[in-house]
């Protein structure tokens, strides 16, 4: 999807420690793009990867999309959860050509 030169980071701290990180861009003026959500496994299911997610709803314009492996359940878990919905398939996008990446968008209005 372009230049990546540009993007923002987000770090959650818990007890000043990193519990998860999420890494976005703003790729015009009506789309946004989360490129990477990582939450550490001690900190899993305790609403960090959520509270990542609800502060880039806040800070981007128009849709936001993201590309999860389909064998990553626990992820599109989270995001079915927070009200994101299945837009594509994207087949052979991951582990060299071996693994669907599900497409998933959210209006970050």
């Amino acid at each position: 999807m372009g230049d990546y030169s540009a993007f923002e980071m987000l770090l959650a701290l818990v007890d000043g420690r990193p519990a998860g990180f999420l890494a976005w861009r703003q790729a015009d003026a009506e789309e946004a793009e989360i490129l990477n959500l990582a939450v550490h496994p001690d900190w899993r299911r305790r609403g960090v990867g959520s509270a990542l997610l609800e502060a880039v709803r806040e800070a981007a314009a128009g849709d936001i999309f993201l590309e999860v492996a389909e064998t990553n359940l626990g992820g599109i878990a989270l995001y079915q959860r927070r009200g994101w919905e299945r837009v594509a398939l994207r087949r052979g996008y991951y582990a060299d050509g071996r693994v669907n990446a599900v497409v998933m968008k959210k209006s970050s209005c």
